[in-house]
């Protein structure tokens, strides 16, 4: 039986099938691995790495009562519940309506190296008008991925995510949009490396593993191909996965090193992914999420991170659209 547990749990003997570590990739497969003494299971304790899945048929368990089962039923949040069945189908009508357009966007990149601003940019307008007026839905529905879908609505819900947050933040529109785009385009660097690499069951090699984090450097190479792309893409394709202590990659910035919209691109990315359903395990719920990531010490900007989790809680009760949009910003 696979079980989640935190990293606090973990003991000698346990068979660990998958982690979640804000430092790993999503593409990235993980090694299946039996801890065989304290001192490794001591390591993960004292590391990055926020849960762990354990196959209970192949290793030791834990207390009842203290892991959460990964039964394939509670893995979709209940939608229904939380939204009207309007609602939902606003929000399915907004992801149909991409997805040509992304599937498009992909394709060009994969057959010829390269990605364009404007084809992006009308991805994210559906999205932008879509989080208008029904941000919650919208990303209660990316929320559902199946394997097969996973690249395509991850892009879409972190663009949508960025969309909110930069409203949140009272960006000036045009600004919104670019965020919105950046999201979108954030693992654009995925869909140029090998099939056969992103998608490898078992252990990743040392080089393989080199290779997976090369994709904001690849992203970055096709879209500064384009003399239309904004430099805040560009930014935020090279730099989602640098950290505030600087432990990140491809550069290991630091601190003020890493500009604003990256580390709003780091927050929305790891975000999505956490909150994600998997077909073993249930989704971390939005407080769960949160709760974790501020105890990612160093991954994030925590006054960000602080105003991200209030713009969640305003999207269940948003302020009046002429209240939110005064005193706009830009990203001077």
């Amino acid at each position: 039986m696979l079980k989640r547990i935190k990293r606090h749990q973990v003991r000698a003997g346990m068979y660990i099938t998958d982690i979640e570590d804000p430092l790993r990739d999503e593409a990235t497969p993980v090694r299946s691995f039996l801890l065989k003494d304290e001192a490794a299971a001591a390591k993960v304790r004292a590391s990055n790495i926020i849960s762990l899945v354990i196959d209970t048929r192949r290793g030791i368990d834990v207390g009842a009562g203290t892991v959460q089962t990964a039964a394939k039923d509670s893995a979709q949040p209940n939608l229904s519940r939380a939204f009207t069945e309007t609602e939902i189908k606003q929000a399915l009508q907004t992801i149909e309506q991409t997805r040509p357009l992304l599937d498009t966007l992909f394709s060009g990149v994969r057959q010829n190296g390269a990605a364009a601003f404007e084809p992006a940019d009308r991805v994210v307008e559906q999205i932008a008008k879509s989080m208008e007026s029904n941000p919650a839905a919208l990303i209660g529905i990316t929320r559902l991925k199946t394997k097969d879908e996973y690249t395509f609505l991850h892009s879409v819900a972190v663009s949508a995510l960025m969309v909110h947050f930069a409203r949140f933040l009272k960006f000036d529109e045009q600004t919104v949009r670019i965020l919105g785009v950046s999201g979108l385009l954030h693992d654009i660097g995925k869909m140029v490396m090998p099939d056969a690499l992103l998608s490898k069951k078992g252990a990743l090699t040392d080089d393989e593993m080199a290779e997976i984090r090369t994709h904001p450097a690849r992203g970055y190479e096709l879209l500064s191909r384009q003399g239309d792309m904004p430099e805040i893409v560009l930014d935020v394709c090279l730099h989602h996965h640098e950290r505030i202590d600087g432990k990140g990659y491809p550069f290991g910035l630091a601190d003020k090193q890493i500009s604003m919209p990256a580390r709003i691109a780091a927050i929305c990315d790891v975000y999505d992914a956490m909150t994600s359903a998997r077909s073993y395990k249930r989704a971390w719920t939005p407080a769960e999420t949160l709760r974790m990531m501020l105890k990612s010490d160093g991954h994030f900007d925590r006054h960000l991170l602080a105003q991200f989790n209030a713009s969640l809680r305003a999207s269940f009760s948003p302020a009046p659209p002429g209240e939110r949009r005064s005193s706009v910003r830009t990203l001077q």
